[in-house]
């Protein structure tokens, strides 16, 4: 038994490596393997790695390898030259005999490639927000979208050209205006000023709505709405939406249009504290639908012919500030 268990220590004994013995200590084993371990820091670039055809991108702290020849990026672990060299030797093995002034060409090309690419990407953008700029005009004036086109840019054209030289007429040309690009813009703007009204509403809670009916050139009719709510310390008045009365023009298809734009800009009729409407047959059965959905907030609605005879004959904006406070004082009685 004793000859087994001595074996067995020699056994152990010759599976240790030659520069660790039995008596080392937990702290220098621990030692050993930490010095073994692979770098585990950030690599920095050398200049001397051009030569192998790479250069940097990135945080200059934390570069990334970057090819000159093919534009590929390495993980920063790769910045070493056996690996940079071993890219070159088996991506590009045509220029593995190169200098080092040959990459160095190649990333010059490279670097002013990049500079045109940001400056033609700067101009993009200025003739990209002048475009908008010029159909925001167009709505305001109310004008035919083709006018940019035909009139505003040849004016243009020709007004820098003479002021400025033609290399700046040239610039003038990039800003797209034609009509259906005009129109996408008044589209893209009208969106963005539909959510932003959305939700600043949302985030007031409480708002006020004012609804008429009209009709357009073709004679259907058309919902209109103007909407009152509290923006900061100010109080705000914005068009809400038009919306097609496609059936009758009833009270009930009147909150059902309503009803509908409101769920879908995320407003509650909880929410309204008033809506005002001209028409005489609005109110009652608006009131009828909201007792049979259930809410137990009451709208207030007012027609134009029930206001004191001093408010009628006011401007419609002191009228809208007059049924607004008519509103919330028969309101705050109920």
């Amino acid at each position: 038994m004793d000859k087994f268990l001595k074996r067995k220590e020699l056994d152990s004994e010759q599976n240790l490596e030659p520069d660790e013995s039995p008596s080392m200590s937990g702290d220098q084993k621990k030692a050993k393997m930490v010095s073994s371990s692979k770098f585990s820091g950030t690599r920095q670039y050398s200049e001397s790695y051009i030569s192998f055809g790479f250069t940097f991108t990135g945080d200059a702290n934390k570069p990334t390898p970057l090819c000159v020849v093919c534009g590929e990026k390495l993980a920063n672990s790769a910045m070493v030259p056996s690996k940079l060299k071993r890219h070159l030797q088996t991506k590009h093995p045509s220029l593995q005999n190169k200098n080092a002034d040959y990459f160095v060409r190649l990333r010059e090309n490279t670097e002013k490639e990049a500079t045109f690419m940001r400056k033609t990407t700067k101009v993009n953008e200025r003739a990209l927000k002048a475009s908008y700029q010029v159909a925001e005009l167009i709505a305001k004036s109310k004008k035919s979208h083709t006018v940019a086109e035909t009139l505003i840019l040849p004016a243009c054209k020709a007004i820098v050209e003479e002021m400025l030289g033609p290399e700046a007429a040239k610039e003038i040309a990039k800003v797209p205006l034609s009509d259906n690009t005009i129109s996408r813009r008044i589209n893209d703007m009208s969106a963005d000023i539909e959510s932003v009204v959305l939700e600043k509403i949302r985030i007031s809670e409480k708002f006020a709505l004012q609804l008429d009916e009209s009709t357009d050139i073709s004679g259907h009719a058309q919902l209109l709405a103007n909407v009152r709510f509290v923006d900061g310390d100010a109080i705000r008045e914005n068009f809400f939406f038009c919306k097609a009365l496609p059936e009758k023009t009833t009270g009930e298809e009147i909150f059902r249009v309503t009803s509908e734009y409101l769920e879908q800009g995320g407003l509650k009729w909880e929410n309204c504290t008033n809506c005002y409407s001209e028409g005489r047959n609005f109110a009652p059965q608006s009131t009828t639908i909201l007792k049979r959905e259930g809410r137990e907030q009451s709208v207030f609605h007012q027609s134009i012919q029930q206001l004191p005879s001093n408010v009628s004959s006011l401007s419609p904006d002191v009228r809208w500030s007059k049924c607004v406070q008519i509103a919330v004082k028969q309101d705050s009685k109920a």
